[in-house]
């Protein structure tokens, strides 16, 4: 904008740029709706999560993976409170549940530590959808 502003850019730039921009959006939008069933924006945000380890990718594949996003927003709904990102028994309990999950599926399969980090990363920056979670569960 700055460019455009300073008249170093041309207004038919700037409105390609702004299209191109609009198709990326539009894009990410529909990414979840490759998967059978749909991933919501929440089930995404954490295939996104565990889908950084590449060897997960190759090994599990993203079926697995996808079902593994779904489960773990299930646990989010069954187990969030409004306000456990001030009780630490809940939010134990809430870590605890997550490494059961994934455990379970196998996930990582080559043991590597910061893949389970990383999701425990993405609960604790999806703490926007606690109350949401909560009001659904009442």
């Amino acid at each position: 904008m700055n460019k455009y502003t300073n008249q170093q850019l041309t207004s038919a730039r700037v409105i390609a740029a702004l299209v191109e921009l609009a198709r990326e959006v539009a894009a990410e939008a529909d990414r979840g709706g490759r998967f059978t069933p749909h991933l919501s924006s929440d089930e995404l945000a954490f295939y996104d999560a565990i889908t950084q380890n590449e060897f997960a990718v190759e090994v599990q594949g993203e079926t697995i993976l996808a079902k593994i996003a779904r489960d773990l927003v299930g646990v989010m709904r069954r187990d969030v409170r409004t306000d456990w990102t001030v009780r630490a028994d809940v939010r134990a309990k809430l870590r605890s549940s997550i490494k059961r999950l994934l455990i379970i599926n196998g996930y990582p399969p080559n043991k590597q530590s910061g893949a389970i980090k990383l999701v425990m990363e993405q609960m604790e920056q999806m703490e926007s959808m606690a109350p949401r979670y909560a009001e659904e569960r009442a």
